[in-house]
């Protein structure tokens, strides 16, 4: 469990967001834990005393082998933590609030029913706060003080850096080219791990108090390069519910609450979960480099397979993108294996508005798919020959005929290029049987 008491925010804490969240051990640096207050599975019980957690694993026999147990417990342990918080209530756990806190943690043992039973006998109201535990006024003064310090630690064949301005950064990266940004080290902490790429000389965000910024201006929200994908969610799950809604979908919990929007977008994956959402709401990302600000369009930021249009000694800040009206039919599709946890083999947005409540004709439509070519990509083509008609059977076929020139999709281990042209297929038909009237 880390709490990052570098930057906290009364906003947060009347919504009832927690001090602590649950995040992924594994692919964190120690660094970037400058600044935050981390509780691990070792410092929960006190004076051989379990927690109403623990001692609700025990009873219900929800530990086997015990080798998942540890992550287990924290990403329950996280989720009283967040209900203890709660606005409304302090409700036992249920099922489903069980299932979605532990999508991240695998066990081969028990089946999970044992763990998910374990999880609603926990008796929230005999739970302590991990917060009032583990969390002092002067612990956070320390810390506070620790995030207002600029890191750099150096040794022979590594550097890391952690500056406490974007312009810090940008003049660090001028004076050190080959260092690697590190947003949240949920892909390079796996590369690293996993893939043995090692990171030599890094640069990390996570002490730059701007980029922890998300607000809503003139009908766009402003995402910061350090807004974790959990705030955004809470950000926009009132002003664009299906996104929050498709948040859901992908990464656990534990990566939600570290991993980000910015970071997702930078990756430049042609598969990456946020892109078509955001080619379809005229995203725009805002950059900083050594010749100044620039903002790019999210249609000209993507220059080819994981190739961006950022420029040497540039960073990205922060994205924006559109509010949908109330007239839009916005929808967010992703196709994969499996429902949680997993890549995409096709994902896509949709954004249409129509001429007449009776959605007859249609005004306008944006299109835009992920996994089908080298980059997500906007369909022009398809969007023009639709927009101020009717889309009856036979002009949705040729749209769709369109739509399949537009896209030159690959195959691979999650599916044919066939099989892929199918799903977008798939996608655009169900959307107009579902939201025509």
């Amino acid at each position: 469990l880390r709490s990052f008491a570098g930057f906290e925010s009364d906003k947060k804490k009347a919504a009832g967001v927690p001090d602590f969240e649950p995040i992924n051990a594994c692919i964190v640096t120690v660094a970037q834990m400058d600044g935050s207050n981390l509780v691990t599975i070792d410092a929960l019980a006190s004076a051989d005393r379990p927690t109403p957690v623990q001692s609700s694993m025990i009873k219900c026999h929800g530990s086997q082998c015990g080798f998942c147990t540890p992550g287990i417990v924290m990403a329950l342990t996280g989720l009283v933590e967040k209900k203890l918080r709660s606005p409304e209530g302090q409700k036992n756990i249920s099922h489903r609030e069980a299932k979605n806190a532990l999508t991240g943690n695998l066990c081969r043992c028990t089946g999970y029913q044992p763990i998910l039973e374990a999880a609603a006998a926990i008796q929230i109201s005999n739970c302590d706060s991990v917060n009032e535990r583990f969390a002092s006024k002067s612990q956070r003064r320390e810390l506070r003080a620790a995030a207002s310090r600029a890191l750099a630690l150096e040794d022979e064949g590594f550097k890391f850096f952690a500056p406490t301005s974007v312009r810090g950064a940008v003049k660090l990266m001028t004076e050190n080219p080959k260092l690697r940004i590190l947003g949240a080290a949920t892909d390079l902490g796996v590369a690293h791990n996993k893939w043995r790429q090692r990171l030599t000389e890094v640069l990390s965000l996570h002490l730059i108090p701007e980029l922890y910024e998300v607000k809503t201006v003139k009908n766009r929200v402003h995402v910061g390069a350090r807004v974790t994908f959990s705030e955004l969610r809470r950000a926009t799950e009132n002003v664009i519910p299906e996104l929050a809604k498709f948040i859901d979908l992908f990464a656990s919990p534990q990566i939600k609450n570290f991993a980000t929007l910015v970071g997702n977008v930078a990756n430049a994956s042609p598969i990456g979960d946020t892109p078509p959402f955001l080619l379809v709401s005229a995203a725009v990302v805002e950059t900083l480099g050594p010749k100044g600000p620039r903002s790019i369009s999210i249609e000209d930021f993507f220059v080819g397979y994981r190739k961006t249009a950022l420029r040497k000694g540039e960073l990205i800040t922060s994205i924006s993108f559109a509010i949908p009206a109330k007239s839009d039919v916005l929808v967010l599709k992703k196709v994969s294996e499996r429902k949680d946890l997993d890549i995409s083999s096709v994902n896509a947005a949709i954004n249409a508005t129509w001429s007449d409540a009776k959605r007859g004709r249609l005004k306008t439509i944006r299109l835009a798919v992920g996994g089908v070519a080298a980059t997500a990509l906007r369909l022009r083509k398809t969007e023009t020959y639709l927009e101020g008609k009717a889309p009856d059977a036979k002009i949705l076929d040729e749209a769709i005929r369109i739509m399949h020139g537009e896209i030159t999709p690959i195959g691979d281990l999650r599916g044919s290029a066939a099989f892929r042209h199918v799903l977008v297929e798939n996608i655009v038909r169900r959307f107009f049987a579902e939201f025509r009237l």
